[in-house]
């Protein structure tokens, strides 16, 4: 019985004779803009593996072609891959390429696992005039392998060495400009004033279109519904079509937005935020909304969406569900740490509610009383609390961290290049009194570069103590009849907020005896921020 030949599914780019015993393979890289194109066409490649095939008694079969496509990365390479597979089962038996590093640029190792699956066959490199069936020029192919591999990592570090030099310096180097931006001459990112609707001089921008779009998210309207809205308008959106809710979603958390550089493949990282070498974010032109309503849009998406299984589960799906209760997210089961979930007038562990990991001691409690009790302790909490007390401080620091992140990361920078300055200096110190690097003539370049690293410090410190420390007003906060009016002027969602400043989470114990038994203070214990959670709670009696 014999067994079926494995043929591949891709089409030949050029048929010479269906009966011949010889295949040419030619590829040609991605050109890049600037770049002078030294790499022969295809055309040629295919013209000299004719020409080579007859002079050397074969007979042209088909031509296999991989047109832009990397010979150094571990892509799939369609004509690569049927050419070897012809030549490994006997269809053909010579496979001819340009040049070696037209056929692999990934290194002697994986041009040698492929001759040694050729059992007499051959591979003949022309350009190279060489030959894999000959022993004499097997380790010659091994260096040129080698010398073609290093080649492309050197080519590879120069671009990413001068893609990630043009990053840090705030270019704007995609092809295509976020829609309400628009590049300059010095690639730098502005505003894009023209009109959204075409012809219509007295309607809005493309940039009045971005804030609206930010603005509608953070107050509460979903994707779908701001993406109908303006395709209801007659708006277009920059594909031509109907506006879709997956756009709406990349534009509150481009941060090309808020004037900020985007990482690579922006749109798949929790932090999009592109960062230089020292950690600091990059600016790459005009901010079009502050990064304060940017997040709050992002916050208010974010809290509508469920997360099914962790980030590799195949299960992992997006399923908007707004919050519609005060404490949904904050109280929790002291019998399994699990979070309690409304279920009609209460609030129930999960096992009680859904099944699954037993719970030795669920909790239950009456939602009114549950809402009663946690926001007396958050006045009483805040209200008798001195100013430099931990619980404030820490209220204080979330409020400017949600209201004024801008203001809090510059801080945190310049803190951060204070503590870089001076490590730099002790690392010098060390360097010359601990571990004698500048002994002998290296000793006369020390106190230069002591000089320059003193100064360093200086001039991190004198940034520091020349930017204002941001501050926030909580004063709201601290006044029991300013609370109370407050909370009575905030939708639920901005209440939940407010608890969310001063408040951890909030353990419930399950109730004391059996039946209707009155809810006491004793059962909720308070996580407050500032401050290290208490794991072991009382036993109930």
């Amino acid at each position: 019985m014999s067994v079926p030949t494995f043929r591949p599914m891709t089409v030949p780019f050029k048929t010479v004779d269906p009966n011949g015993d010889l295949d040419i393979y030619a590829r040609k890289s991605v050109a890049r803009k600037g770049q002078r194109d030294t790499e022969l066409s295809v055309g040629q490649q295919i013209e000299d593996g004719i020409r080579w095939a007859k002079w050397n008694g074969y007979t042209p079969r088909h031509v296999w072609v991989d047109h832009g496509i990397s010979g150094s990365k571990d892509v799939k390479r369609p004509g690569y891959d049927a050419g070897l597979n012809a030549l490994e089962t006997g269809e053909i038996k010579c496979l001819w390429s340009y040049k070696l590093d037209r056929f692999s640029r990934r290194g002697a190792l994986a041009v040698l696992t492929i001759m040694e699956r050729l059992e007499g066959r051959r591979i003949f490199f022309g350009a190279d005039n060489l030959d894999t069936s000959e022993p004499k020029d097997r380790r010659m192919i091994m260096w040129r392998a080698e010398d073609a591999k290093e080649f492309s990592d050197q080519l590879s570090d120069r671009v990413a060495d001068s893609w990630r030099y043009s990053k840090d310096q705030g270019y704007w180097l995609a092809p295509r400009v976020p829609y309400g931006l628009k590049k300059t001459a010095k690639r730098k990112l502005i505003a894009d004033n023209a009109p959204a609707i075409p012809g219509k001089l007295d309607g809005p921008t493309k940039a009045d279109v971005i804030r609206r779009v930010i603005t509608e998210v953070g107050d509460g309207a979903t994707a779908p519904t701001v993406a109908n809205r303006l395709t209801a308008e007659s708006i277009p959106c920059p594909s031509g079509g109907v506006w879709s809710p997956q756009y709406v979603y990349r534009i509150i958390k481009n941060p090309a937005y808020i004037g900020l550089q985007p990482s690579s493949k922006w749109f798949g990282r929790e932090d999009p935020i592109h960062r230089n070498a020292e950690g600091r974010r990059v600016s790459v032109g005009e901010a079009l909304v502050s990064e304060a309503a940017q997040l709050r849009a992002r916050k208010a998406v974010k809290g509508r969406t469920k997360l099914m299984g962790d980030a590799t589960s195949p299960a992992r799906r997006g399923v908007r569900s707004v919050p519609r209760h005060l404490l949904s997210g904050l109280l929790h089961c002291a019998g399994c740490g699990r979070k309690l979930v409304r279920r009609g007038m209460s609030y129930n562990c999960t096992h009680k509610t859904i099944g699954g990991r037993p719970c030795d001691a669920p909790a239950s409690v009456m939602a009114k009383y549950a809402e009663e009790f946690v926001f007396a302790a958050f006045v009483n909490r805040m209200t008798t609390s001195a100013p430099d007390d931990a619980l404030i401080l820490a209220v204080a620091s979330r409020w400017l961290a949600t209201n004024r992140p801008d203001a809090v990361s510059e801080r945190k920078g310049a803190v951060e290049r204070v503590a870089d300055a001076k490590a730099a200096l002790q690392d010098l110190l060390d360097a010359r009194y601990k571990r004698g690097e500048f002994a002998g003539p290296a000793a006369e370049y020390f106190p230069g570069l002591l000089a320059e690293a003193e100064e360093n410090v200086r001039n991190a410190e004198k940034a520091l103590g020349a930017m204002p420390e941001p501050t926030a007003d909580i004063s709201f906060l601290t006044e029991p009849e300013s609370i109370i009016a407050a909370w009575a002027d905030s939708t639920e969602e901005q209440r939940r907020g407010l608890l969310a400043l001063a408040l951890d989470g909030v353990c419930v114990r399950r109730k004391f005896g059996a039946g209707r038994t009155k809810v006491t203070a004793e059962r909720f214990h308070y996580a407050w921020a500032g401050f290290t959670r208490v794991a072991d709670l009382p036993k109930s009696a």
